[in-house]
């Protein structure tokens, strides 16, 4: 198993550990870099009837921007978890600002190991952080445990469309991708797929962000220019390739 540096890096499509304990300096002038929340809130919206009775468990949280959005709009109880201590200090900074810090436990701890500890939750969210628990399919087999029976997940994920001549090293074609999801004892409830557009214009606005907070660090780390340099051109990489993915948004149930 990777160590939670290795895999919090990678999951920030980070490929030198090195990076780590800059990558909030990096993605500071994000509150939410991944998945959308205004898109979470309107799928809760949309297919829950009592979204203030959920307790949701958000793994990978970041900042809190997905679980403060939910708790400020529907009243539920949320409880996010994630490996960067610093997140976690501004997620709970947010949650405070919002007014819904009762409703919010942040959880600074490695999500791999953690989830065989949880249960009973309404409502699972993994947003954009990539394979760290496995391939989907692996995934979904060990998120069934932390969930009610009949209990629903939300995952921001992406897979090759059918037909598509691209190639990622994390992502499978669109009927493995829905295979491994019914295998795993999981009914697809919606599916919204994120606009190409959207995409291009946010991997535009972040690489620009990070380029300039990278060129402060090479300013005071130049032993370090080269992995900061790295990292932004993995990250344009990573932010082409997504144009060329289908980069979905699901709601999934358990099934019993």
């Amino acid at each position: 198993m990777k160590s939670v540096k290795e895999s919090v890096t990678d999951s920030l499509d980070g490929g030198d550990i090195r990076l780590y304990p800059y990558l909030p300096y990096l993605l500071q002038d994000y509150l939410a870099f991944g998945t959308n929340p205004d898109m979470v809130n309107q799928m809760v919206r949309s297919s829950f009837s009592n979204p203030d009775r959920l307790r949701i468990l958000d793994l990978g949280c970041g900042k809190g921007a997905v679980m403060v959005k939910l708790a400020k709009e529907f009243g539920c109880r949320t409880h996010g978890i994630d490996a960067v201590p610093e997140f976690i200090h501004d997620a709970k900074q947010y949650a405070r600002q919002m007014g819904v810090e009762a409703q919010c436990h942040f959880q600074v701890d490695d999500i791999r190991t953690s989830i065989s500890r949880l249960a009973n939750f309404d409502l699972v969210i993994l947003g954009s952080i990539g394979p760290v628990l496995g391939a989907i399919g692996e995934t979904l087999s060990k998120l069934r445990q932390c969930l009610v029976p009949n209990g629903h997940i939300i995952i921001d994920d992406g897979y090759i469309p059918e037909g598509s001549n691209c190639t990622h090293s994390k992502c499978i074609t669109q009927s493995q991708f829905f295979e491994q999801i019914q295998k795993a004892g999981f009914s697809v409830v919606s599916e919204q797929i994120v606009g190409s557009n959207y995409i291009s214009e946010m991997n535009k606005q972040m690489l620009s962000a990070i380029k300039r907070r990278a060129a402060e660090l090479i300013a005071t780390n130049p032993h370090l220019a080269s992995v900061f340099e790295e990292y932004i051109q993995d990250q344009q990489q990573e932010g082409e390739a997504m144009e060329e993915l289908a980069c979905s948004m699901l709601l999934l149930q358990r099934n019993q």
